[in-house]
C-alpha cells in the first residue's frame, strides 16, 4: 500500500472532501496539458475523471443538515460538472481554468472552515467519498 492509499484510507471524511477537491485541481491541469500536446484521448480521460471527482463531491452533500449551504455547494457542483462536459467537448482550456479557479476558491474555503471547525473537523457530517484518489 502506497502512502496516497494509506492516507485515503484513514481520513477523515472532512479530510477527503479537501482531497477530492485537490485531485480535481491537478486532473485538470493534466488535462490542459495534455490538450497542449494535442493528446486529446487521454485529456478526454482527465477531463472525465474530474468530472468523476465533482459527482463525488456533489453526492457526498447532506441536503438535510447543509441548509442553504449545501444547496448553494449543489449548484456549484452541478454548473462546474456542465463546464466540464462542455469543456471536453471543445478542448476549451479557458472553460477548464473556470472550473479549476471554482476548485481553487472552494479548497481555500473549506481549509479555512476546517480550522474553524478544529478539533470537531473529523465529525463533519459527511458521506465519506468513495472515489478512487490514486488514479
Amino acid at each position: 500500500m502506497d502512502y496516497t492509499e494509506q492516507m485515503v484510507l484513514t481520513a477523515s471524511p472532512a479530510k477527503l472532501i479537501e482531497l477530492l477537491i485537490q485531485k480535481g485541481i491537478s486532473v485538470i491541469e493534466e488535462a490542459k496539458r495534455l490538450i497542449d500536446e494535442k493528446d486529446f484521448n487521454n485529456a478526454n480521460a482527465k477531463i472525465v475523471r474530474a468530472q468523476d471527482i465533482i459527482m463525488e463531491l456533489n453526492l457526498s452533500l447532506d441536503m438535510e443538515k447543509g441548509g442553504e449551504i449545501a444547496h448553494n455547494l449543489r449548484a456549484l457542483y452541478n454548473y462546474m460538472f456542465r463546464t466540464l462536459v462542455e469543456a471536453n467537448i471543445k478542448k476549451d482550456k479557458k472553460k477548464l481554468d473556470d472550473v479549476k479557479v471554482l476548485l481553487e476558491d472552494l479548497l481555500t474555503t473549506w481549509r479555512e472552515a476546517m480550522k474553524l471547525a478544529g478539533s470537531t473537523a473529523s465529525q463533519i457530517d459527511v458521506n465519506k467519498p468513495k472515489i478512487n484518489l490514486a488514479f
